[in-house]
């Protein structure tokens, strides 16, 4: 294929992923525009107050106005504790930086969702080591309704959680190189507490595990020494979340007993294990006994998975896989295991399918190589363009 040629197709799928993005913020522009969040703010703690989460008789409200109000108290000073202490406040503090700037809780996740893609982009160029492929994640992610929602359904904070994981593949990937590995060894770890700091911090298992079997495979020793010697960080991240609840005089004891807390919530949230399954390839969701489906589910969440999965087979028996692209695969399996577990919602996928398109971008590339069509690869793609 002409260079001329490559140069264009690169600028269609980025003219493309860009047109995505900002088509659905300019349809919400009217939201990402204002700048009344303090004049709403009484009407939403109201409703804050008037729901379950004050009043045992109250109606079940959106995770949306429970984000919006907890962030708003966070930015006037409240302790992490008193609102919505179920979920971890970094993401809600994030959210409270964009009150504090803007008047308005909504500017951050579009900030996010354009940092996704970006994310996609850059760890999908170190597996790929193509500029052309590795547009082709963010492309197809771009087109998600899911990936849509987070833009017009905010805030939330799954977007968020999603860059931060992103930027510790990319971070970890650069640890593995000679050049600065204590550098990115340590950007790995504050990236990984901002991941366990956003949402329920038990999702950071398979974030470890993922790390160190990677480093543990290729016996990589003086790395596996830093991250055991930064980790800790991770979990001052966390803590340094709640400062104001130090401040307040809480004991330690009793901090980390919020944390046991916020553990058995979500531990007892547990009624469909396994549901996961059904509705990421057959959209059948199973809630309750009831049996439903998702408008969110496009045909790539089963095709991206199934692909994946022959791209760990075929890539461990023929001992093919990149360095680069293990910690995904690795944390993919260690994910799906760990939701297998709970009651699966299409909102777990937020950080999941990122990380299946780039694999599956990956593994598409290297089934075709295992079956000799490099060549043919090499002639269409110029793969090192």
């Amino acid at each position: 294929m002409a260079l001329k040629n490559i140069k264009l197709f690169k600028l269609i799928l980025l003219a493309v992923i860009i047109f995505n993005v900002f088509s659905v913020i300019y349809s919400q522009r009217e939201k990402f525009l204002a700048s009344n969040y303090w004049q709403e703010f009484p009407k939403l703690k109201q409703i804050f107050y008037d729901s379950v989460y004050k009043n045992k008789d109250g109606e079940f409200i959106s995770d949306t106005v429970v984000y919006s109000y907890a962030a708003g108290s966070l930015a006037r000073g409240e302790s992490p504790i008193l609102e919505n202490p179920e979920v971890p406040p970094f993401g809600k503090y994030l959210i409270a930086l964009s009150i504090i700037i803007f008047n308005n809780p909504h500017i951050v996740i579009a900030v996010f969702a354009v940092l996704v893609l970006i994310l996609m982009y850059f760890v999908g160029k170190q597996i790929l080591d193509n500029t052309l492929l590795a547009l082709i994640p963010p492309f197809i992610f771009s087109f998600e309704p899911m990936f849509k929602n987070q833009i017009i359904v905010t805030p939330l904070l799954d977007i968020m959680q999603a860059a931060f994981l992103l930027a510790i593949f990319y971070f970890f990937n650069k640890s593995r190189e000679k050049i600065q590995p204590i550098l990115h060894t340590l950007l790995t770890v504050i990236f990984f507490g901002f991941f366990i700091s956003t949402k329920f911090f038990g999702t950071g298992v398979s974030v470890v595990g993922a790390l160190f079997l990677s480093l543990l495979i290729h016996k990589q020793w003086k790395l596996i020494k830093y991250y055991l010697l930064f980790l800790p960080i991770s979990i001052l991240i966390l803590l340094l979340n709640y400062t104001r609840v130090l401040l307040d005089g809480y004991p330690l004891n009793r901090f980390f007993g919020i944390q046991k807390w916020v553990f058995l919530y979500n531990k007892g949230h547990v009624r469909e294990p396994f549901s996961i399954w059904p509705l990421l390839l057959f959209n059948k969701w199973h809630t309750g006994g009831i049996v439903s489906s998702d408008p969110q589910w496009l045909i790539t969440w089963p095709l991206a998975t199934i692909i994946s999965i022959v791209t760990l087979i075929v890539g461990f028996i023929k001992r093919i896989i990149k360095p680069q692209a293990e910690i995904l695969i690795f944390w993919a399996v260690f994910y799906m295991v760990l939701m297998s577990l709970v009651d699966a919602t299409a909102r777990y996928f937020v950080i999941l399918m990122p990380v299946l398109y780039i694999v599956a971008t990956y593994g598409a590339i290297e089934v075709l190589k295992v079956y000799k069509a490099d060549k043919l690869i090499k002639k269409y793609l110029d793969l090192k363009s």
